[in-house]
């Protein structure tokens, strides 16, 4: 059985927010391609969602945040997600936050309240 994946409306915003800038400083086309292959990235994790480390930042919260590296050095990007877990298999992969590997670390308060927008 595959995982569901949700994306949080903050993930909404940064990919939308990235994709706009990509556009901006290259073409509409580079950052159509950009955003359906990191929606690919991210479609992904429906299938062994744990292979992915632990985000540095997870050691703040006291709980598990997963990271996903999507793209080439230098121009990858960090998928920040969660995963409850329903059976050993099955379960739910949610991404919260999507950022620039080379910005700073996220705050442990930032990613709190990332982590906060989840539904119940």
């Amino acid at each position: 059985m595959a995982f569901r994946v949700e994306l949080a409306p903050q993930a909404f915003d940064d990919l939308d927010e990235i994709a706009a800038c990509i556009a901006g400083q290259s073409s509409f086309a580079v950052a159509e391609r950009w955003f359906n292959s990191i929606i690919k990235s991210i479609s992904a994790l429906s299938r062994m969602p744990s292979r992915c480390p632990l985000a540095a930042e997870s050691g703040e919260l006291g709980q598990d945040v997963r990271v996903l590296l999507h793209g080439r050095k230098g121009r990858a990007y960090k998928i920040f997600y969660g995963v409850r877990y329903e059976s050993r298999t099955s379960g739910t992969v949610r991404v919260f936050h999507v950022r620039h590997w080379a910005r700073k670390p996220v705050p442990g308060e930032e990613l709190e309240l990332l982590l906060g927008d989840r539904p119940t």
